[in-house]
């Protein structure tokens, strides 16, 4: 492995491992309170929280012009230092000041948003508070932007250990103890949102100053018009089937497939939007440098081999895990877990194969792409989901993942070519998939030896690699230089 690799992969993966564990404190609430919300609310009051919380993503999508983007992008357009902090000060001003007024004019629409999500006007309270909610969060993902471009991932994770122990605290108060529901949630939210954004404006503001540039806030909403219609289509492409199994099954249904879809999709939060956290900046900064995409060519394929390593362990485990965590009204949610997770293994590889498109700033691309996936997956959810039920939205949700993906790479290649080592992502895909069939038949009718058993059989992941010689002689060399200075430092120091 060349040192420019190895010192690559090596910043990836110390900001990347930091990122993963703020995400894993952001989605810990959920998990730590899934016993429970599964105990204190029903499978349709879980269905009617989630469609709030979709509902609530398709409007921030519109409103914020996907500002994280604009962050990433335009800092790294300036090499002063003073430039750069206009740019974040730009969005903050710019951005917070717009999205904060047009939620206060969502507000009067609550009832009607109610009507039209949950079938009741008389959920519009819950809409109240989600939009208050929303309207302060318009801030917290250029906050995180920047601390992300400033590679400063210790303090994006003292945000999320604040977060998480507010969040957690506020849950338990008004979930467990004055039994408010799904109206208990939302309020806590709401609160730990105030407290955060807050202390993250005063923080950052106070080292960029308070300045807007009109001429940098217009190149910015140029930059992210173009992302709204593929941002929308995406969440819609992203959270449509919910409302489709609502409408044709039932809103316990949508539960059910919420939850599954949850658990699948947790190789999203802990691999891939680490990864991303990292690998954007990173490729912006040195694109085009001599054997950049040699060295991230690499390192997409160790990127991959980590998240259907990952996606492995959870579609193995999902039926266990749901079945300790939750009462049996939400055990079947497991079914539609591993195809959910290979869906989401596959629609990774999109922030490898969008970089010529956003190098280019030709965003067009994105929102062409993403406008026809959901306009495929509206029609794939009205045919399967009829018929299939929370199956056919698993395989909608599959198969229009991986057309997204093929567009991006198809398109992206026409301004940059994008490096794939072909053969070995073949071949970590069919080992993973060969092993998911083979490990499911574990069956001794006792959980927790299922576990045992499932946890080991897939754990033998990389010694199956290691005998398909799926890794390289370089790779192979270095592990074993790896290996053997670590034994010696640990031998050293017990002899001292």
């Amino acid at each position: 492995m060349s040192k420019s690799v190895a010192s690559e992969v090596k910043l990836v993966a110390r900001h990347s491992s930091v990122y993963a564990l703020s995400n894993f404190l952001n989605r810990i609430i959920s998990l730590v309170m899934l016993p429970v919300y599964t105990r204190f609310l029903t499978p349709a009051d879980y269905g009617i929280l989630e469609l709030v919380y979709m509902t609530i993503n398709i409007i921030s999508i519109v409103i914020g012009l996907r500002i994280e983007a604009c962050v990433g992008r335009f800092y790294f357009d300036y090499k002063d230092q003073a430039d750069r902090n206009k740019v974040i000060s730009t969005a903050f001003i710019g951005y917070g000041g717009m999205g904060g007024l047009l939620v206060l004019c969502l507000l009067p629409f609550s009832s009607i948003l109610a009507e039209q999500v949950l079938d009741s006007a008389e959920h519009a309270p819950l809409f109240i508070v989600a939009l208050l909610n929303l309207g302060l969060g318009m801030v917290s993902p250029i906050g995180l932007a920047y601390f992300r471009v400033t590679l400063q991932s210790f303090t994006l994770l003292t945000f999320s250990v604040v977060r998480t122990i507010l969040t957690l605290g506020l849950n338990i108060y008004f979930v467990v103890i004055i039994e408010k529901g799904v109206m208990g949630i939302l309020l806590a939210t709401l609160i730990t949102s105030i407290i955060i954004n807050v202390a993250m404006v005063v923080r950052i503001m106070s080292r960029t100053g308070w300045r807007i540039d009109f001429g940098i806030l217009w190149q910015m909403v140029k930059f992210g018009a173009p992302l709204v219609p593929a941002g929308l289509a995406g969440q819609i492409f992203h959270v449509s089937d919910r409302y489709f199994v609502k409408e044709y099954i039932s809103m316990g249904q949508a539960g059910l497939y919420s939850l599954g879809y949850k658990i699948g999709s947790l190789v999203h939060q802990f691999i891939t939007t680490p990864f991303q956290q990292v690998w954007t900046p990173r490729r912006f900064e040195n694109f085009n440098k001599e054997g950049s995409e040699r060295n991230y060519a690499r390192i997409f394929t160790y990127f991959v081999t980590l998240g259907l390593f990952m996606g492995l362990m959870i579609s193995l485990l999902s039926k266990e895990i749901i079945r300790l965590m939750t009462t049996e009204a939400f055990w079947s949610a497991y079914k539609v877990v591993p195809i959910i997770a290979l869906a989401h293994v596959i629609f990774s590889f999109q922030s490898h194969f969008s970089i010529g498109i956003l190098m280019k700033k030709a965003t067009k691309y994105l929102a062409m792409i993403d406008v026809t996936t959901a306009i495929i997956n509206l029609i794939l959810n009205v045919i399967l989901i009829r018929k299939y039920g929370i199956w056919g939205a698993a395989v909608a949700t599959l198969i229009c993942l991986s057309f997204k993906v093929g567009l991006t790479y198809y398109y992206s290649n026409k301004f940059y070519p994008v490096g794939v080592e072909w053969r070995r992502v073949a071949t970590l895909f069919t080992v993973t998939i060969t092993m998911y069939f083979v490990i499911i038949q574990i069956d001794t009718s006792q959980i927790w030896l299922d576990i045992v058993f499932k946890a080991l059989a897939g754990c033998s992941f990389p010694f199956i690699l290691l005998l398909v010689r799926f890794f390289t002689r370089e790779e192979l060399k270095t592990l074993v230089r790896i290996v053997v200075k670590r034994d010696f430092k640990l031998n050293g120091s017990d002899s001292g």
